[in-house]
């Protein structure tokens, strides 16, 4: 029995996702520990950030308080170590293809024994998620334990491999933005006489459960009040002519995708918004998008477009990132970002518009850039 609840299913897929991509990828990975002179490489993550250790392992927790750290030496072996029993060892091997499985009480005291077991310290550590997501008196734990060793950088190489998705990831995004547009689509069809935000947020995870979602999140904002901003949904009726704005999110089988609608409320319903003006609007941005052009080049042709729309954007959500295995991922859509938009990204693209009358019209789209363009997935 565990004391805690899961927050949805957990399966490995082995047709849509089989052995042979991760192989691929870990041979992608040593050629760069070899141009970076790396040893071993370690990768850590917990259930709010994964997508690093799950990039080789499709090892995914759902506990928020238990890290994982995926170890891959350069002559051929991998680890995964896990925080958890070891009666969670026969769920865990059902979802990876890795052999070498450790559960651990203390992930960074697990990763130095096995370093030392390998006779890896001294050597040349590659790292990456450690500064940013393990708790500090680990990383403290596990940088004393290795202070043999020369510690090297390796976020920007993972970023880069996972930036641009393979043909099975783009399928696996494709899954799971097809169960986020048909939620979205669902929302007018919800009735109730007295319709409120918690209820919405309950029929909307149910949907999202039943389609076989590992996770969901929902946001919600109602731009005719003061001082706006998205929000938990809170025990708040929906009254007659709100404009809502609703934010989803959800996870399939690993892979995030992300969604933005704008309804206006009646007495029982959320009833869709559609503006033309608007509407055209974002397609003349999403038609912006293409291979081979900086990201900073994109965003000031969209700010003209906007500018020509006459229209105020609302600019304090961003216009969008990457998305993947995290749901946030690079490249970051902003005039300073200078990578260059390459086939295989897969994008969220947000746009908002200030509105006199509703106060605010916002639509969200997940995208997969192709060589002829963006495929609106959501």
């Amino acid at each position: 029995m565990q004391p805690t609840l899961k927050n949805g299913r957990n399966v490995w897929d082995r047709v849509n996702m089989p052995k042979v991509e991760f192989e691929s990828r870990i041979t992608k990975i040593r050629k760069g520990m070899e141009r970076g002179g790396m040893d071993v490489l370690l990768l850590y993550g917990n259930a709010n950030e994964y997508g690093n250790p799950c990039y080789l392992s499709n090892y995914y927790n759902g506990l928020s308080t238990r890290g994982a750290m995926v170890a891959l030496t350069k002559p051929g072996g991998i680890a995964l170590m896990f925080e958890g029993p070891s009666r969670d060892l026969p769920m865990t091997r059902r979802t990876t293809w890795i052999e070498d499985i450790r559960p651990c009480g203390d992930i960074a005291k697990e990763s130095a024994s096995y370093l030392r077991e390998k006779n890896l310290i001294p050597s040349t550590v590659g790292v990456s998620g450690l500064r940013q997501f393990m708790p500090h008196y680990q990383w403290q734990f596990l940088s004393e334990a290795l202070n043999r060793c020369n510690i090297a950088d390796a976020d920007l190489l993972l970023r880069d491999m996972r930036m641009t998705k393979s043909e099975r990831e783009c399928d696996q995004m494709r899954r799971s933005s097809r169960i986020l547009a048909r939620t979205l689509d669902m929302i007018p069809d919800v009735s109730c006489r007295e319709l409120d935000e918690k209820m919405l947020e309950a029929m909307i995870h149910r949907e999202t459960r039943l389609e076989g979602s590992e996770d969901s999140r929902i946001l919600i904002a109602k731009p005719k009040e003061n001082n706006w901003a998205f929000r938990p949904p809170a025990e708040r009726h929906f009254m007659a002519g709100d404009t809502v704005i609703v934010y989803l999110a959800l996870q399939f089988e690993r892979y995030w995708a992300e969604g933005i609608r704008t309804f206006v409320a009646t007495d029982s319903s959320l009833a869709n918004i559609s503006t033309e003006e608007f509407g055209n609007a974002y397609g003349q941005i999403l038609d912006g998008l293409r291979p081979r052009k900086k990201v900073s080049r994109f965003c000031k042709e969209a700010v003209r477009k906007i500018g020509k729309g006459n229209f105020s954007d609302v600019q304090k959500y961003g216009m969008g990132q990457g998305i993947g295995l995290s749901l946030q991922e690079f490249p970051r859509i902003t005039p300073e970002e200078q990578a260059s938009l390459k086939e295989g990204i897969c994008l969220t693209l947000r746009l908002g518009r200030v509105d006199h009358e509703k106060g605010a019209l916002m639509i969200g789209n997940t995208l997969l850039l192709s060589k002829n363009g963006p495929e609106v997935l959501t």
